[in-house]
């Protein structure tokens, strides 16, 4: 049956000339993968240029319940990338939280608030004119929010650990499971803090950035089933820490 939904592409992989895998999440289903027959008309609804990392889309598919593949007869953008592919910076933090995205988010699960806040940080991402800087801080913290293990802030104070099982901050050393020292520890209390209006306002080193987002993705590590290594931090270090 023919449906409509809004979907954010995750991921894609070219399994012929002409064909596409691309990995989404929905409005209407959660994450879902379907097969695209692309076009190099400029007037395809198909085109490949369509299905990059982030892209904002609504598509039209051929639905069949129960299939682990389904497919798209036709699309089209929701929000037209003004800056991500021409921004080195904000293209580098698209392909992070593509790649961050494709690796959580590994069930057909439907939730509203989930894609709504999505595809606010994508057109934020896109639009913001301030520093992106801490942008991808930002994004992990509140995405947490969403997938179930957010750091409760309101549990620090000076000199606190942050456990790192619980999410919570402590005032003594867990005597078992992994926890961060009180320097990381304040370090993560103030990136609690940030969200996509107030990010450029605060300061961090290269060399603090790199440790709070190594400690964020060994969080992520912990909370998540089987989630992997992320191929993109690489670059991301180099740009931001």
């Amino acid at each position: 049956m023919l449906q409509q939904t809004k979907a954010i592409v995750l991921h894609t992989l070219k399994y012929s000339d002409s064909g596409l895998i691309v990995h989404t999440y929905t409005e209407a289903h959660g994450r879902m993968a379907y097969i695209v027959t692309v076009s190099k008309s400029k007037r395809s609804t198909l085109r490949s240029s369509l299905f990059q990392p982030l892209s904002l889309l609504e598509i039209e598919t051929d639905f069949k319940p129960g299939k682990d593949l389904q497919r798209i007869r036709e699309s089209r953008a929701l929000h037209a990338f003004s800056s991500i592919p021409f921004d080195p910076s904000k293209n580098a933090l698209a392909i992070f939280i593509a790649e961050m995205l494709y690796r959580s988010l590994k069930e057909p699960h439907i939730d509203e608030y989930l894609f709504r806040f999505l595809h606010h940080s994508i057109v934020k991402l896109d639009t913001v004119e301030n520093s992106v800087g801490n942008f991808h801080i930002s994004f992990l913290m509140q995405f947490a929010y969403f997938m179930g293990f957010e750091p409760h802030k309101e549990t620090f104070a000076p000199n606190s650990f942050f456990d790192l099982q619980n999410g919570v901050f402590v005032g003594l050393r867990p005597a078992f499971g992994e926890c961060l020292n009180v320097y990381e520890s304040g370090l993560l209390a103030k990136a609690c803090n940030l969200n996509f209006e107030n990010m450029h306002e605060h300061l961090f080193s290269k060399a603090e950035k790199q440790l709070l987002l190594s400690n964020i993705m060994k969080y992520y590590s912990l909370h998540l089933h089987n989630f992997s290594g992320i191929k993109s931090l690489d670059i991301l270090f180099q740009l931001f820490g």
